[in-house]
């Protein structure tokens, strides 16, 4: 399922990361720099579980007040990476400059500033296991860090 008005949009890949156990280096040639992603989807499963309650979740910042308000009725906890993935999307979509990174393989990060990135899985994870900070106030407090970096 994809959001009607990001239809022109492709979904891009997540890069591979360093492996777990050992890192391989290997030298960067300038063909292959490319645009860091922006948008890697991963939340069909919490768009599908808004359209079956007749909601829709666009891809705005008031939507995070939404998700906070059904994670507080009770959203199921295996949805929490697909919240992660949809908090990061939003993060990429309307921060300027923050993109997708993985560090370590299989933990996405959007980097939010030069010194900054946010694990948008583990703040979904202490957003369902914690009432405070909901996600609005996460995103606000992104904002804030943007605009404090020089």
């Amino acid at each position: 399922m994809s959001i009607p008005e990001d239809t022109d949009e492709p979904l891009q890949k997540l890069p591979a990361g360093m492996p777990r156990r050992y890192a391989e280096y290997k030298r960067v040639t300038s063909d292959a720099l490319v645009p860091p992603p922006t948008n890697v989807g991963g939340y069909n499963e919490l768009l599908s579980y808004f359209q079956e309650r007749g909601e829709t979740l666009p891809r705005k910042a008031e939507s995070l007040a939404t998700l906070d308000q059904a994670i507080n009725d009770g959203l199921p906890a295996e949805l929490v990476r697909p919240i992660g993935m949809f908090y990061g999307d939003l993060l990429t979509h309307t921060v300027p400059g923050a993109h997708w990174e993985v560090v370590e393989e299989g933990y996405p990060l959007v980097r939010i500033t030069r010194k900054t990135a946010v694990d948008v899985v583990r703040v979904a994870l202490r957003r369902l296991a914690t009432p405070k900070p909901t996600l609005e106030q996460n995103y606000a407090h992104v904002l804030e860090l943007v605009r404090q970096e020089p």
